[in-house]
């Protein structure tokens, strides 16, 4: 579905889209990660939340890259204050470790019997002390909050960036520490990744001409700015 675009969406869960019927669930990302960093326009999720309540479908966000206090908030979906009926965790939620998991309403979860949901790697103890530690310590430290504040100053920095170089950058976009910044040419853009790893900064491209910025929570700010002094460096070199 063309991501933001709530008449789609709506054709597609009542089926009048060209499926056959209406559909059973649907699924999105909040903010899209390897879409592009694309920030659903204000009232999407609620809007999802009206048509799939209206057409009996399941509302599943997926919160595999912006949960766990990446956008500034434990879950992105709380930015617009919608609740789904599935959300499922991964990435941040191990902290490293290999951990993913899924979150349902109550309503869902009585319809979910012994077996229904299961795996090899289910429940696995060392997984699950992992994720309670991670939890313990994004509380604890509060990532979320300061994932908020230092995006924000990320951001403002990225912005000032852009108009100062409008012939190399599209736009700066994102929320918390998941931000993106579109570079107007993709092949600008598919030698940044190894060029940056030559400076010692990890970064990936995502939709072809995005830059990613995808750094830790916790992350020390005398490495973070540095860093981000290197990659826009980089873009500006060409």
């Amino acid at each position: 579905m063309p991501f933001g675009d709530l008449e789609a969406a709506r054709a597609a869960v009542t089926g009048a889209g060209g499926l056959d019927g209406p559909a059973a669930a649907f699924i999105v990302e909040p903010i899209q990660g390897e879409g592009g960093v694309n920030i659903p326009p204000q009232g999407y999720l609620a809007g999802l939340r009206e048509i799939c309540d209206a057409a009996g479908a399941l509302l599943i966000f997926d919160e595999v890259q912006t949960g766990i206090g990446r956008t500034g908030r434990m879950v992105a979906c709380q930015h617009e204050g919608v609740v789904p009926d599935v959300l499922t965790l991964g990435k941040g939620l191990g902290g490293g470790f290999p951990v993913a998991a899924f979150v349902t309403t109550d309503r869902v979860a009585e319809k979910v019997a012994l077996s229904d949901h299961g795996g090899t790697f289910v429940g696995n103890p060392l997984a699950c002390a992992a994720a309670n530690t991670v939890l313990k310590v994004v509380v604890d430290e509060k990532l979320p909050e300061r994932s908020a504040e230092l995006g924000a100053r990320v951001l403002a920095k990225l912005r000032a960036f852009a108009q100062e170089r409008p012939e190399l950058v599209e736009e700066a976009r994102g929320r918390g520490l998941l931000l993106g910044l579109a570079l107007r040419e993709a092949a600008r853009a598919a030698t940044l990744a190894e060029r940056a790893l030559g400076r010692g900064v990890i970064v990936n491209i995502t939709a072809g001409r995005v830059v990613r910025l995808f750094p830790a929570l916790n992350i020390p700010e005398d490495e973070l700015w540095p860093a981000l002094d290197a990659v826009l460096g980089l873009v500006a070199e060409g």
